[in-house]
């Protein structure tokens, strides 16, 4: 704990920070929403823990240690990802329509909200995915670090690939399926029916969250290496 606090003390900063404007605004609000948001930010910081703990076990040499730390990362970091699906919870807000106006006016004919609270809404869901991604590309950084050094560049990349087709499956059981990380231990046969009834939406969602992840990463990974 002590190595991620003076490693990432920016991002914990930010993350306390960002838990006080969810809480002033549950408090205004009293909307469910900005209970939840600090929630999935902890949660989606937990990988960037556990796979630090994995670093640290390997270079402690502690036999079966870093597989655990690795598997625990693997269940919990589609979370850094997941929260991009809450922006779901703008889709009933009104931030622009369309008005009338005379026939070659030179007024706009759209007219934008100017409810403060609206807007905040939107840019704290904005800046809480903000921080899930980058804690959530960061643990996969350390990740490819470490299977660089005991594999293949080959195996290293194939790898990315199917972490990708992971999480994309991940994100829908979270989302469609609402099931948490947990429940892989706690309700292993329900997940698993749920799973084998999926539908080609299913797929079409997994396939294309896939890709998102996957150029997210390679974007983050290309910043990361040009910032050194």
């Amino acid at each position: 704990m002590r190595k991620l606090i003076e490693n990432y003390k920016g991002l914990l900063l930010f993350m306390f920070f960002y838990w006080i404007v969810c809480f002033i605004m549950l408090y205004k609000e009293s909307n469910f929403l900005y209970f939840m948001l600090p929630w999935n930010t902890f949660l989606a910081l937990l990988p960037l823990v556990f796979i630090m703990k994995a670093e640290m076990a390997i270079r402690q040499r502690k036999v079966g240690w870093p597989a655990f730390w690795i598997i625990l990362w693997l269940f919990f970091f589609p979370n850094s990802v997941y929260v991009i699906t809450d922006f779901i919870h703008i889709t009933n807000d009104k931030f622009l329509w369309l008005v009338e106006v005379e026939l070659y006016s030179e007024e706009s004919r759209v007219a934008y909200s100017h409810d403060i609270m609206l807007w905040s809404k939107l840019f704290v869901i904005g800046a809480g995915f903000f921080f899930a991604l980058l804690a959530g590309l960061e643990s996969v950084y350390i990740l490819e670090r470490i299977s660089r050094k005991k594999l293949s560049a080959w195996i290293s990349s194939a790898g990315l690939i199917v972490l990708a087709l992971l999480t994309g499956l991940g994100v829908y059981i979270g989302r469609f399926l609402r099931f948490n990380s947990w429940d892989i231990l706690a309700d292993p046969i329900q997940l698993v029916k749920q799973v084998i009834g999926m539908d080609a939406f299913a797929l079409q969602f997994i396939a294309v969250f896939a890709c998102f992840v996957f150029g997210s990463y390679l974007l983050y990974r290309t910043i990361r290496k040009n910032a050194h």
